[in-house]
């Protein structure tokens, strides 16, 4: 009956029936109310996936441990905020935008991107809408169909594509292992000093 105390950014472990341990990042900044909204994934045969779609009631007790992680947005940022993510790593992305939506002046004058990859249109759950800040929004694509006008390929390589200064640059990526290694090698291979590479990887379990 506590009210979880996080920066936003940050996540929770959830143990469920027979102490099963997931890990979930917080998808909305902190609110008077305690509210904390979780993106799941539904992974085939996933044990805690099995619970969450399929036997979870209002009401239902479990257990929260956390905040955890270091994901959280630093103020001293040099021109341009970059927020990479796939699948439900977009959800301490929103978090930390909804912090800078109620917090302008923590990135005033400098220019947010934000790419978001995926692998079917579908699964574009959300897009940004905030009052008090300009966002640059891209969907990416992996698995780009002739449908789809959008970018394609990995969110890495999209933003590479686009035009800013990467050595005054900060890099916050959240989404899977190998997205973040591919980002990291690439990203400061181009000049994105190491230091301004925040990411918070999301490992697959069941």
């Amino acid at each position: 009956g506590q009210a979880v105390r996080f920066l936003p950014g940050q996540y929770v472990d959830v143990i469920g029936k027979g102490g099963i341990r997931r890990s979930y990042s917080i998808a909305n900044s902190p609110r008077q109310d305690g509210y904390i909204a979780l993106y799941i994934k539904k992974v085939e045969a996933g044990e805690m996936s099995h619970y969450w779609f399929n036997e979870a009631q209002i009401n239902d007790l479990l257990r929260l441990e956390g905040p955890l992680g270091t994901f959280f947005f630093r103020e001293d940022s040099p021109d341009t905020v970059v927020f990479l993510a796939t699948g439900t790593g977009i959800a301490p992305v929103k978090a930390l935008l909804e912090h800078l939506d109620e917090n302008p002046e923590e990135v005033d004058g400098r220019r947010i991107l934000v790419l978001w990859g995926n692998r079917r249109p579908e699964e574009f759950f959300w897009r940004p809408d905030f009052a008090n800040i300009d966002i640059g929004f891209t969907a990416v694509l992996s698995q780009a169909g002739h449908d789809w006008s959008g970018a394609s390929g990995y969110v890495q390589d999209a933003l590479l594509e686009a035009e800013f200064d990467v050595t005054k640059t900060i890099v916050y990526a959240c989404g899977s292992e190998v997205m973040i290694q591919s980002a990291r090698e690439m990203l400061c291979e181009a000049g994105l000093p190491e230091s301004r590479f925040y990411s918070d990887a999301f490992v697959s379990s069941n």
